[in-house]
């Protein structure tokens, strides 16, 4: 079996293309070889001369314009002339007087002047010595010349009669607006985009040009889609490129790809439609028999998937199976059973097969994909934690190894979510920072993709709950910047939403937190019920909170973790029941618990105890619940959020009082106890959770009098008034323990 072309990357694929059509010279490229012209002539000169001067900076300056004018399309003599007399590019103003005299004597003398330019190039190219028989420049000269060879005297005289017309109409446009890049910060921003709006109707983007275009955007939006052209731009440009180029399926396929990144889903569907169309005309044109269709399904698949199509998406796939097995291609059969894994839960993930022919490099990349979901799908069963680290560790090498920078940055995200998952929230927090600080660079690029928004994501949440919104909102408007189009900004508006419902749960802004809710189901749908949970609860809607935790419940697809989360929801909820029993609390808890021992969710272990022992607090039971309390308090205190530190703090203190009997001893403890519930109020009052803060002080006026202690009991009422006042709420919120 003949070996099959492998593909550029996992996630997309096109046939490479031969491009044989001959470029067109336009007097834009004529004025290009004008200036290198005189350049040269300024080069000897100012060797032999020592009067001129022209400095190393003068030719680095050049060297950068003259790339700039190779790498990109043709443009209008005004921004030719604009660019000449840049801040960044300018030229020597000796070049600039003699590539000017160059333009008028092509008006003045004729076409003597091109008849020299052939002459010019023809000796350049044949010197021995000479250094620009290699390199782009020389390269750019011999495209040149064969163009002018194989030109007919009617061909060389339309080209001539263009280049005076060029000339004549850039310099009229140059007088009219001669401040046109008299300050840098105009030219910058037309540096940033590359657009020549004034396109000459008869230039074009050559093949090369367009090749390196395509390549350039198309590895941007992989790695660094800030860096890359916005989409109106973009696609003006490629509508330049298909209009010189019709049959240029990458260009289509690009078209594609930025249709997806703006959620254009007719057009997308048709870019793609193109793209493959032309690969097959350009097939048959070659007279070769393509084998290569499975990939135009398999990318059709991928286009459904980003638009959660997923039906349509699942036959893509099957057609594209069909196909690839027809055609023995191994390759795509691993992308193939890769999507399908994503798409069909009910699938095995990543089989042995998948990763058996290793001396493929392409392979490399599935393997450590592989690995990576692997170790996902096996969090979720309740694997060893110690067992998934270690094999993450392996696609770690495997990425280092082969400096696959997505897979990288997925990896370390990854391996923040299993330690969020399992409790550890400080290291999970440590694991972003430390992707965030990596140089993740490939040759010139940074890399700026999925795995970067996850950790800062992370990051958002993780300083949310621990009462730093404003930084939370900090960090968040710089993920919006850095990740501004789907599918990626799917993730920072969770987060988005989610810090902004609790937020507002904690302030006791219904309005708000139900609105954050509700956009939230469209992201995700059981965190958003979750957090709509966490609201009837808050309001003491109890009806409407087991509601929405049965339908959690219900659903069989939810992770461990969730399930532990509503089932400690539906705990709340039986709690704050008057006619709950007691033993259908605990009942709910030990499924919970259950559940937390067998996924290592530390955490949320901990979040069970302390329900326990407010259970037990309730069953007037107080030694047992301090035992309970003490179980947890640690775990709590390193890894949870502010909120649950300050709940904790003050259940603590209520088991400590519970436990003593005589009064003395009461005093005693609560002397000791006041730094710790001084401390749960300041996590309150961060949180601007001052209903929690009215609690504290219900709490101690009731103990001091109860102690019938009148002055202790008048300054916590006093302390309660103020916080009444100044932020009232409603009764029925107060002394509940969520």
């Amino acid at each position: 079996m003949s070996a099959k072309k492998e593909p550029e990357t996992v996630g997309f694929w096109l046939p490479k293309q031969s491009s044989a059509k001959m470029d067109i010279l336009t007097p834009h490229k004529l004025a290009v070889v004008f200036l290198i012209q005189e350049y040269l002539s300024l080069k000897k000169v100012a060797e032999d001369n020592a009067q001129i001067r022209f400095t190393a900076r003068d030719r680095r300056r050049f060297c950068l314009l003259l790339l700039k004018l190779i790498q990109y399309p043709d443009m209008a003599y005004k921004d030719l002339y604009g660019l000449l007399t840049s801040p960044v590019y300018g030229i020597h103003r000796t070049h600039l007087e003699e590539f000017e005299k160059l333009m008028k004597m092509l008006k003045t003398v004729g076409i003597e002047v091109l008849f020299d330019l052939y002459n010019v190039i023809d000796k350049l190219i044949s010197d021995n010595g000479s250094s620009y028989q290699i390199g782009i420049v020389g390269l750019y000269f011999r495209r040149v010349y064969i163009t002018l060879v194989k030109m007919s005297f009617p061909e060389f005289m339309a080209l001539y009669r263009n280049s005076v017309a060029y000339y004549e109409k850039g310099v009229r446009a140059v007088q009219i607006s001669s401040s046109s890049f008299s300050n840098s910060e105009s030219f910058m921003k037309l540096e940033a985009q590359a657009v020549y709006k004034d396109r000459n109707s008869a230039s074009k983007w050559s093949n090369k040009q367009s090749e390196l275009f395509v390549a350039q955007q198309s590895l941007l939006l992989q790695n660094n889609e800030t860096n890359a052209l916005n989409p109106k731009d973009m696609q003006n440009r490629l509508n330049e490129i298909i209009h010189d180029h019709p049959l240029y399926s990458q260009a289509y396929f690009l078209s594609y790809l930025n249709s997806v990144r703006v959620r254009d889903f007719f057009n997308a569907v048709d870019a793609i439609h193109r793209s493959f169309d032309r690969s097959a005309l350009i097939s048959m044109a070659l007279a070769q028999d393509s084998k290569e269709y499975q990939y135009s399904a398999l990318n059709l698949a991928i286009l459904h998937a980003q638009f959660n199509h997923n039906d349509e998406a699942l036959a893509s796939i099957k057609e594209c199976i069909m196909l690839a097995q027809e055609n023995s291609d191994k390759i795509c059969l691993q992308l193939a059973h890769a999507w399908l894994c994503l798409l069909d839960a009910s699938k095995p993930q990543f089989s042995e097969k998948n990763i058996a022919n290793k001396e493929l490099i392409t392979l490399v990349h599935s393997i450590s994909l592989g690995i990576q979901s692997l170790v996902k799908s096996s969090a979720s069963t309740g694997y060893t934690p110690a067992k998934l680290f270690e094999v993450l560790l392996k696609s770690d090498i495997l990425n280092c190894q082969t400096s696959m920078m997505d897979l990288t940055a997925n990896g370390i995200a990854e391996r923040a979510a299993l330690w969020a998952m399992y409790g550890k929230n400080e290291v999970s927090s440590l694991c972003s920072q430390l992707l965030l600080n990596s140089d993740l660079k490939l040759l010139v690029q940074t890399y700026n993709g999925e795995g970067i928004c996850q950790a800062l994501c992370s990051l958002v949440v993780w300083l949310a709950i621990q009462g730093e919104f404003n930084l939370a909102l900090t960090v968040l408007k710089h993920t919006q910047e850095r990740f501004p189009r789907y599918p990626l900004s799917k993730s920072w508006m969770t987060a988005d939403y989610y810090i902004t419902s609790m937020q507002a749960i904690f302030r006791g802004e219904w309005t708000d937190a139900s609105n954050a809710c509700y956009h939230l189901y469209t992201l995700d749908k059981h965190l958003s019920l979750l957090q709509r949970a966490h609201l009837a609860l808050a309001r003491l809607n109890l009806k409407s909170a087991d509601q929405l935790l049965r339908q959690i419940l219900d659903d069989d697809t939810i992770e461990p973790l969730t399930r532990v989360r509503a089932l400690l929801l539906t705990a709340h909820t039986l709690t704050s029941l008057p006619d709950a029993s007691k033993m259908e609390v605990v009942n709910v808890l030990n499924d919970a618990l259950a559940i937390a021992n067998k996924n290592y969710l530390d955490y949320e272990k901990a979040l069970i105890e302390m329900h326990f022992a407010h259970v037990l607090m309730l069953l007037k039971l107080p030694n047992q619940a301090l035992k309970a309390v003490k179980n947890c308090l640690e775990n709590i205190l390193a890894n949870g959020g502010i909120y649950d530190k300050a709940k904790v703090l003050f259940l603590f203190v209520k088991c400590v009082l519970a436990v003593e009997l005589a009064a003395e001893d009461k005093l005693t403890k609560i002397g000791k106890c006041l730094p710790m519930l001084e401390q749960a109020v300041e996590y309150f009052q961060k949180l601007e959770c001052y209903a929690k803060v009215k609690d504290v002080y219900i709490f101690l006026a009731n103990f001091y009098h109860t102690l019938e202690i009148p002055e202790e009991r008048n300054k916590f009422a006093y302390k309660y008034r103020l916080i009444e006042e100044q932020y009232p709420t409603t009764r029925e919120y107060l002394n509940l323990f969520f």
